[in-house]
């Protein structure tokens, strides 16, 4: 765990949310081997580095594991804003905003967590294809018997709403809405405009072909972050 309050809280709202985010891009199971390739990898360049280079206390936190999901966001988050805000003369991207997170976390203990997250984030590069390769089946078996532990079941009133609902909507005709009143005829839907060129651009720089990134983006309705997480896909 964090050392402090401070960095529990700021390293739990920037260590969350990305990896939240890319367990539901790449899946449960890939993410789950990518966390475990880069910590192995991270924690024997960290024993490297610590003993041969700086002889200073380690840290105590998942810094390494910031890296990596850091080295992810890094590598597969598009701008969308290049220009999202500006200091002294500097356009930063709307990216900004959680580096400027990270950084609060990583800085905050010197040499102890900034290498640490280095590591992990070389580590996490270094990982990503890596995490093709998934684990034996009984560490994800070993994984969902302790998520059960410590995940409470849905309370029985939540579940019975639930299931009440689903049978109203069963039971109701089709073409009905929930008045009685006959809905009116659906408008047809529109062409979607075709992708912006800016668009294709930061896609295909990324190493998606052309015809690929407009297939994406017309059916992500133009959407660059939609339209990359489709291609990594």
């Amino acid at each position: 765990t964090f050392a402090s309050m401070g960095e529990l809280i700021f390293g739990s709202m920037a260590l969350c949310p990305l990896m939240r985010r890319f367990e539901r891009e790449m899946g449960s199971r890939r993410f789950a081997a990518f966390i475990v390739y880069s910590s192995v990898i991270s924690t024997i360049l960290e024993l490297i580095v610590f003993n041969i280079f700086f002889d200073i206390e380690r840290y105590s936190g998942p810094y390494p594991q910031l890296g990596a999901v850091l080295a992810l966001y890094h590598k597969f988050t598009p701008r969308l804003h290049p220009k999202f805000f500006g200091v002294l003369g500097y356009d930063f991207s709307e990216k900004s905003m959680i580096y400027g997170l990270c950084a609060q976390v990583i800085l905050s203990g010197g040499l102890s967590t900034i290498i640490p997250t280095f590591v992990g984030f070389f580590s996490g590069l270094l990982c990503i294809n890596l995490s093709e390769t998934e684990l034996p089946e009984f560490v994800y078996t070993m994984g969902l018997l302790v998520g059960k532990a410590f995940v409470d079941e849905s309370p029985p009133i939540m579940m019975s709403r639930i299931v009440q609902r689903e049978a109203e909507r069963a039971n109701r005709p089709r073409g009905t809405p929930t008045g009685g009143a006959r809905a009116p005829a659906p408008a047809a839907p529109r062409p979607p405009p075709p992708p912006p060129e800016e668009a294709i651009v930061q896609l295909t720089s990324m190493g998606f072909e052309r015809q690929a990134v407009v297939r994406a983006l017309q059916q992500t309705d133009n959407n660059v972050e939609a339209a990359a997480n489709r291609l990594m896909g």
